[in-house]
């Protein structure tokens, strides 16, 4: 008892669209990901937190040193002031300045001071250790240095120091050292999974080029192991169905051989014996008629044989085969299309054509050939205007030895194997053929092709 699932509720996951496709990719993927979150993980961890701690440890030393000049100018008398400075610049290794009687607001604006850029770390250190007016100045134009104003209650301070009393390069470096030392990664990982892919991709065309009927010799094993024995198989594979091949094309040769000769015996025979014999005409009949079902059957069973493929230009094949279907004496319309040109077996494709257009030729007067390309494969329409066939018998057409005409009259011709070597050539080529209903009214026979 055959269970049937139940279809999935919610459509697609979502991650079919987000993964990619090919196998490289997501190997790349596998590789890509920790390391981005290893990344993310590090900026937030180290770049943050360290950052931040140093940078505030670094603000409070020069807020620190600031404040306390700032408070020692308050409590010194001017003339001690000069003094006072220079002492506190040997010291601390600042330079330092004093605008006695100015203005903060004014002097700053002067300046063109703009300190909203200031990160709030150092603003909050700042307004914690000097606890009076101020401004920085984190321009870098000024030589890799800092200012502070500091507004007191005899003028204004001007403390310049070095930027690194300030900020901390040190957290970018290792910042850039590990984004280029994660690019060089990347770069090495591209490279090794390019050289794993490549086999797998080699050995995929092999197996495609084989299944349209090109072969293209063994396989070259390369790659991890896994993939040489793959590579192997395949090899294995292919050996097995040439020597199949081979094998049934030889001995299919001597059964020709064997058949046709005592065949030709009996036609010579009769040939010899009087046409007025009574039974003579109907024995030459059937002699015949076996000479077309082995005939037709040893075709179907020698398939393609050990032909080559080649590039067949399948606008020319389909003028060819109109020109064959006039001389049936239909009317044919061959739609122009573009030139095609595919490596195909030539005898065996212009075989099937062939067939699919005598089938439409007896069974109607009228029949279009026409030719579509797509992106994949190319497709060759074969139109008649006769009854068609049942949508529930079409399958059946393809089987061989089957003849959906019920009389199996002589006169509508052929033996049930036309399609089933038409359909045989097709599948040895990688494409299919299919039946639907004909715009002629008929019926469609779509001889579809890989590119």
């Amino acid at each position: 008892m055959a269970v049937t699932a139940a279809p999935r509720q919610g459509g697609r996951r979502p991650a079919r669209g987000v993964m990619p496709r090919s196998l490289f990719g997501r190997s790349l993927l596998i590789v890509l990901l920790p390391l981005i979150i290893l990344q993310l993980v590090i900026v937030y961890v180290f770049y943050v937190r360290h950052w931040d701690t140093v940078t505030r440890w670094l603000a409070l030393g020069l807020a620190g040193e600031t404040a306390l000049v700032a408070d020692l100018i308050e409590q010194t008398p001017p003339p001690e002031r000069a003094a006072l400075l220079e002492l506190a610049r040997k010291r601390t290794g600042l330079a330092l300045s004093f605008q006695p009687n100015a203005d903060l607001a004014e002097a700053a604006a002067l300046a063109g001071i703009d300190d909203r850029d200031v990160p709030a770390t150092i603003r909050e250190v700042f307004n914690e250790k000097v606890k009076r007016p101020f401004r920085l100045d984190l321009r870098v134009g000024q030589d890799d240095r800092v200012a502070v104003w500091v507004a007191t209650d005899g003028g204004i301070l001007r403390v310049l120091g070095e930027r690194k009393r300030l900020t901390s390069t040190t957290t970018t470096l290792f910042m850039f050292w590990m984004v280029g030392a994660s690019l060089v990664l990347v770069v090495i990982a591209i490279y090794f999974l390019s050289r794993q892919v490549r086999p797998i991709r080699r050995l995929a065309e092999a197996a495609d080029s084989f299944g349209k009927g090109r072969d293209i010799g063994d396989f070259r094993l390369e790659g991890a192991t896994e993939i040489r024995r793959a590579g192997h198989a395949f090899n294995l594979m292919r050996q097995r169905i040439l020597r199949f091949m081979h094998q049934r094309t030889d001995m299919l040769a001597a059964v020709s051989h064997d058949l046709r000769t005592p065949l030709t015996r009996m036609k010579l025979e009769l040939a010899m014996m009087p046409k007025h014999q009574p039974g003579v005409a109907d024995l030459m009949s059937d002699v015949e008629e076996m000479q077309r079902l082995i005939d037709a059957y040893l075709s179907f069973a020698r398939g393609e044989g050990r032909e080559v493929p080649e590039l067949v230009d399948l606008q020319a094949v389909l003028v060819e085969m109109a020109e064959r279907a006039r001389r049936a004496g239909a009317f044919v319309e061959l739609q122009p299309g573009p030139e095609t040109r595919l490596p195909l077996r030539p005898v065996a494709i212009r075989s099937c054509l062939a067939n699919l257009v005598d089938n439409a030729v007896r069974h109607g007067q009228r029949i279009a050939l026409s030719l579509q390309l797509g992106v994949h494969y190319v497709t060759i329409h074969v139109d008649d205007d006769g009854p068609g066939i049942p949508a529930e018998q079409r399958e059946q057409a393809f089987q061989p030895f089957k003849r959906l005409d019920p009389s199996r009259r002589r006169a509508t011709g052929g033996v049930g194997l036309g399609l089933t070597i038409a359909r045989d050539v097709a599948l040895a080529h990688g494409g299919d053929i299919e039946m639907d209903n004909s715009p002629l009214g008929g019926l469609r026979v779509s001889l579809r092709l890989p590119r």
